[in-house]
């Protein structure tokens, strides 16, 4: 389960901000998009794929995922694995 509040490019924005948090067990789906995406670790433990590239995450954790790199996250422990993920894209 992903959950959290979103701003987006939907809303007329270039750049975007949220809190998400990814259950005990749970990846997201494999995604890509023109926007830089930046995450920082508030919470949890797992790790991340950027473009076939597996990243270790734990609190304090930050991590780039460039424009039309594909990126996951995983959560492999038992809390929920909590990230800020702040996105932008040149106009």
């Amino acid at each position: 389960m992903i959950s959290g509040e979103i701003e987006t490019e939907q809303d007329g924005l270039a750049y975007g901000a949220m809190v998400f948090k990814v259950a005990p067990g749970t990846t997201t789906e494999p995604h890509r998009h023109a926007s830089e995406e930046t995450w920082a670790v508030q919470a949890g433990a797992g790790h991340c794929v950027v473009d076939g590239r597996r990243i270790g995450l734990i609190p304090g954790s930050r991590v780039v995922a460039p424009p039309h790199a594909e990126h996951t996250i995983t959560n492999d422990g038992s809390e929920d694995l909590v990230v800020l993920s702040m996105w932008w894209k040149k106009l």
